[in-house]
């Protein structure tokens, strides 16, 4: 959200909860002791429900407005002595299909990187061929991607999580006699 809009919010609810406030100072006062002579509202309980309306109403665009926007970041920012490098997601996600392509084992994969202060986390969802021990494939499929990445880009990988989804059978034709 722009700095502007978030502005804007902050004034709306401050506005609203005044209104609010001055709309329930209202019918507790007789009218003309706060300057405003509205004939014979102060006697009504509308005012005091409209003004607790707008009062409570007015904290949700201040609370909009005041709440840091938690945007998740879409690539992964590196310091270094001559400056700064950014690394998107994108690119990351692409070197863990990589490493995925290289396994034999694996024919088909989606994968998700994200990015955590302890480091990245990387979520993959493998379809494998048969006959393969899975344990053993999983944690070596894991080992490359961590590996591989860490290598590469210098960022920790906290986490390879690996989902087998499905075990792919390659078709053979049945021959009819």
């Amino acid at each position: 959200m722009t700095a502007i809009r978030r502005l804007l919010l902050v004034v709306l609810g401050l506005l609203m909860i005044g209104i609010g406030f001055f709309l329930m100072l209202e019918t507790i006062y007789p009218h003309g002791r706060l300057g405003l002579h509205l004939p014979a509202f102060h006697e009504q309980p509308a005012f005091l429900y409209t003004g607790g309306a707008l009062l409570l109403l007015g904290f949700i665009p201040l609370l909009l407005g005041t709440s840091p926007s938690k945007k998740k970041p879409e690539a992964v920012l590196l310091t270094g002595p001559l400056g700064e490098v950014r690394i998107s997601l994108l690119a990351l996600e692409n070197m863990v299909l990589r490493v995925v392509q290289q396994m034999r084992e694996i024919r088909d994969s989606s994968r998700r990187v994200l990015y955590t202060p302890q480091g990245l986390v990387v979520y993959l969802h493998v379809r494998v061929l048969p006959d393969h021990k899975l344990p053993d494939l999983t944690a070596e499929l894991q080992n490359s991607v961590k590996n591989y990445l860490e290598d590469i880009t210098g960022i920790i990988v906290k986490e390879v999580k690996v989902s087998v989804e499905n075990i792919i059978l390659d078709q053979v034709p049945v021959k009819v006699k």
